[in-house]
């Protein structure tokens, strides 16, 4: 989004937070409602953060809070984060964790394996909590990589060829370019671990 910071953060207090003020104070994972202090904290961290959505998409994700609010109450924190990044994805720079997720461990065997592409996609799309090892989600995303792999393959033969389509051109170039903040990414992280 355009303007400073400021004003990106007053469009999220008008079109999201001013709206749903009425809301009671959420509960903690335990089931405990919310101190006053810990409410104000999540709503300054999610004015922060939410600032990267457009109007369009702050007035879907009020309107989605005020549809799911259980008794009145604010729903937790990861939800409003998982449900706004369902809606758009937050770029790299707003969150942390597709970074966090693709020097991990996990992200490390995934570009080894073949599906990092497929995981990046993954935790940007839908962020926390990360998908279990070795659980259905990674089936998924394999299944995903070796599709993605065949129209790779069909994609850049149709480029040498000059037959290539719009779509072809769009995925092989989305798919470059991510692979490129992955290597990136995994690249810094080595050698922020030799200089360790």
């Amino acid at each position: 989004m355009t303007g400073t910071r400021t004003e990106a953060e007053a469009r999220v207090d008008a079109l999201l937070l001013e709206p749903l003020a009425g809301l009671k104070r959420g509960k903690d994972g335990a089931g405990k409602r919310l101190s006053p202090e810990a409410h104000g904290k999540m709503l300054a961290r999610l004015r922060s953060w939410l600032t990267y959505l457009d109007d369009q998409h702050l007035a879907g994700l009020r309107d989605h809070i005020a549809a799911m609010a259980v008794k009145d109450e604010w729903p937790s924190e990861a939800h409003i984060r998982r449900v706004a990044m369902t809606m758009s994805p937050a770029p790299s720079e707003a969150s942390p964790y597709p970074r966090s997720m693709m020097t991990s461990v996990l992200g490390f065997r995934a570009m080894a394996e073949g599906w990092a592409f497929e995981m990046y996609q993954e935790v940007k799309r839908h962020g926390p909590p990360p998908f279990v090892e070795g659980g259905w989600k990674e089936k998924q995303l394999r299944e995903e990589a070796a599709e993605n792999q065949r129209q790779l393959l069909i994609a850049r033969e149709n480029v040498a060829a000059g037959i290539a389509t719009g779509v072809q051109i769009a995925f092989l170039n989305h798919w470059n370019k991510d692979m490129a903040e992955i290597r990136a990414m995994q690249d810094e992280k080595r050698r922020e671990g030799q200089a360790a």
